[in-house]
């Protein structure tokens, strides 16, 4: 937290001299009340002790002071706040090698499952696509502001065939290209709807245009790409009891594909890192951190706790003090 007026902070000085006066005045008044040497008589007089209630009220109205005090230096926070507009497309990898079960219950339900927790905590206003690919990629859901279509999409996702990550990433670019070509929601938007790409894959490019290819076109669209590999690195997992080369995990052209594109690369070993990793990347396509000042909700802050104070007061010796 900062402060846009922090010499108004030397005002929270007065709570350490309420605190001392607030003390003297007990003893004040434990003075006068042993002046009486009639204990049974004051007994009666006085009634029962309120105890420990006696200073709630006033610890209530020392929070609320204190609080009011520091709403008065303006207070400023930083604040994760949804972006105005923003297109995220998620590309997920569906081919053969997906079903390995290095990740449990297998690579393709641990990044459904993750891919669906992803859309789940993006804002409202993101637009989402889903796009698959094995040997060739598909759109399995446009761009949309209808999270719910997306998420069914990722669940119908079935494994089969080889591994074109460039196609899929091509396929992904082509959909940015076709939603800014059309008339925006926003009629005073005057810049584009800033977008990117979340790539998932677990195997080596073998069909397709080369991923190279479709890294220069990311590039040129100054679209950042987020690449996620998944599975054992170094190993070649076994599929139906054979060893599957197309399997093993191609880092270096994820890697490639995120630092050329200015976006970043995340390895998953296992499904709860995979999970992790979607939930750390919602934070960053979809939200940005404001230094926001909250001087009015410190100050609403203080007026809640005086008025408890005075309540607790009201209720149990009827008045405000």
């Amino acid at each position: 937290m900062t402060f846009q007026w922090p010499l108004m902070l030397l005002s929270l000085g007065l709570i350490p001299l309420i605190i001392l006066a607030y003390l003297l005045m007990q003893r004040r008044r434990r003075a006068y009340t042993l002046r009486f040497t009639n204990m049974a008589l004051l007994s009666t007089v006085a009634g029962r002790s309120p105890g420990w209630r006696k200073h709630l009220p006033a610890f209530f109205f020392l929070l609320s002071l204190t609080a009011l005090l520091v709403s008065l230096a303006r207070p400023a926070a930083v604040i994760a706040t949804p972006k105005d507009q923003s297109n995220v497309i998620i590309v997920m990898d569906v081919s053969g090698s997906m079903a390995a079960t290095d990740l449990k219950p297998s690579r393709l339900s641990a990044a459904k499952q993750a891919a669906q927790d992803f859309v789940d905590t993006l804002p409202s206003n993101t637009k989402v696509g889903l796009i698959s690919f094995n040997s060739s990629a598909r759109v399995n859901a446009p761009l949309t502001n209808d999270h719910q279509i997306v998420t069914r999409a990722i669940q119908n996702l079935n494994y089969g065939g080889g591994t074109a990550i460039g196609e899929g990433l091509s396929t992904a670019l082509s959909q940015v290209t076709l939603q800014s070509d059309q008339p925006s929601d926003n009629p005073d938007q005057k810049t584009p709807v800033p977008a990117v790409v979340v790539l998932l894959s677990d195997g080596k490019s073998n069909a397709g245009i080369p991923p190279a290819m479709a890294i220069q076109q990311a590039v040129t669209q100054k679209i950042k790409v987020f690449t996620v590999g998944i599975g054992e690195r170094g190993a070649t997992p076994t599929l139906n009891g054979r060893y599957n080369p197309d399997a093993g995990l191609d880092e270096k052209t994820l890697q490639d594909m995120a630092s050329q594109t200015g976006g970043q690369y995340f390895y998953a070993a296992e499904t709860k890192e995979l999970r992790d990793i979607y939930t750390s990347l919602s934070s960053q396509v979809s939200w940005v951190t404001e230094q926001t000042e909250i001087t009015a909700f410190v100050s609403a802050l203080g007026t809640l706790l005086m008025l408890i104070g005075a309540g607790l007061s009201m209720r149990w010796f009827h008045q405000l003090s």
